[in-house]
This record gives structure tokens, C-alpha cells and sequence, in this order.
């Protein structure tokens, strides 16, 4: 297993921190609630790390439990950059899989995160395990208004609307999902049958990047396109 570089593990705390402080409200307080909301848009490593993070955060306070300010995240994205991660890079050549052992959990998830480049395809493949492992679970990530779909997302939905309508019961009808991977925002745009599905993937400017299809089990493999 190749080293880690710091930068890259830097970057992932730098996404954990931004999606934290996204989760606060107009005044800038991220309470337990609203990232526990934000959470639910995410999946894997990443959300794990946002996770252990945040309360990685709320332990430095002096009161536990309380919000988290962007003055609190700032000061622990710092810390946890010395002294989690920077400071076990001791030939400074990138953490290797021995010095990565030592690390805390939030160091670990951040090189975890770092060595998966992920692009859209990985992202698809998030979407659809949870999607689909251990089985159909339309609900697992937040819902996104047909209105609010860019326009190539919402003609793929309407075609979707309109197979399993022609299709009677062998073609249910079409979810749009939120998904974030890799601290970037996706909409999955989905079909199933009673054993088969079809996956879109859209970037943020609303661009077709992934799709697939495959039978709705974990064990059967997934093409992608």
C-alpha cells in the first residue's frame, strides 16, 4: 500500500470541516441535530469522518453537547492537521501503512478518504450500495423535488414516469436522490423493477456523469457506463 501524502489527508479534513459548517444555520452554529440532518447526505468513509469530527469539535469545548462555531471548527481543523496527522509523517515522505496504524480515528478516516480518488463512478457506486445493499431502500438518501432537478435530470425522470406507467407493475416509479461524495453534491436518479435497477448520477451543474444498471442484490456486479 503506497504512502498517503499529507496534503491529500489535509484536503479531507478541509471537506469534513466545510460540510460541518455548512450544516449550521444563518447564525453560524452547527448544533448535534443539524449535523446529524447533514449526515444523511452522506455515505461511507466520508460520513463516518465527518462524524467522528464533529466530535472530535464538541470534546475540545468546555461544554460538551453545546454548538460548534466556525471559530471551533477552524481551531480543531488546525489542531487535528499538526497534531493527527502531520505530526506522524516523522521522514515527512507521506504517511506509510505503519505510521497511518498509530494515527486516532479521525487521522485514519481522513487517509481512508485521501487514497480513494473519487470520481463520479465511485460516487455512483456509494449511491447504489446503499440503494440497493442488502436490499431496495428507496428512502436511504434525501429526497430531491422533481422541480428542482436540472433540466437533462428531470427529462430522464419524466421518461422513467412514463416506462413505468406504460409498464404497468413491472417498473416502479423513478426516485431523485441527494448524494455527497467526496465532499461534492450529486443527484441519483433511479428506476427499479422487482429484481433489476437503472442509476443516473448528475454533478452539481446538473450534468449527466455516471450511470449503471444491474439486479437488485448486493452479490450480482453492476455494469457502469
Amino acid at each position: 500500500m503506497p504512502n498517503v501524502s499529507r496534503a491529500s489527508i489535509h484536503h479531507a479534513l478541509d471537506r469534513a470541516a466545510k460540510t460541518i459548517t455548512a450544516a449550521a444555520g444563518n447564525d453560524g452554529r452547527a448544533s448535534r441535530a443539524e449535523v446529524t440532518q447533514k449526515l444523511k447526505e452522506l455515505t461511507g468513509v466520508e460520513r463516518q469522518l465527518v462524524d467522528t469530527f464533529y466530535r472530535f469539535i464538541d470534546h475540545r469545548d468546555a461544554k460538551p453537547g453545546a454548538v460548534v462555531t466556525k471559530s471551533d471548527v477552524a481551531k480543531a481543523l488546525a489542531e487535528a492537521k499538526d497534531k493527527l496527522v502531520s505530526a506522524y509523517d516523522l521522514d515527512r515522505n507521506g504517511l506509510s501503512p505503519a505510521e497511518r496504524a498509530k494515527m486516532g480515528k479521525v487521522g485514519q478516516l481522513a487517509a481512508t478518504l485521501a487514497e480513494t480518488f473519487r470520481t463520479p463512478s465511485h460516487a455512483a457506486r456509494d449511491a447504489a450500495k446503499v440503494l440497493v445493499s442488502p436490499k431496495w431502500a428507496p428512502n436511504a438518501l434525501p429526497a430531491v423535488a422533481v422541480e428542482a432537478l436540472s433540466p437533462s435530470a428531470r427529462r430522464s425522470f419524466e421518461a422513467m414516469a412514463r416506462r413505468a406507467v406504460q409498464s404497468g407493475d413491472l417498473l416502479d416509479p423513478p426516485i431523485a436522490r441527494r448524494l455527497t461524495a467526496g465532499g461534492e453534491p450529486f443527484t441519483v436518479v433511479a428506476q427499479f423493477t422487482h429484481d433489476s435497477f437503472n442509476i443516473e448520477l448528475y454533478n452539481s451543474n446538473g450534468r449527466k456523469v455516471a450511470g449503471g444498471d444491474g439486479w437488485n442484490t448486493s452479490a450480482d456486479p453492476i455494469s457502469w457506463r
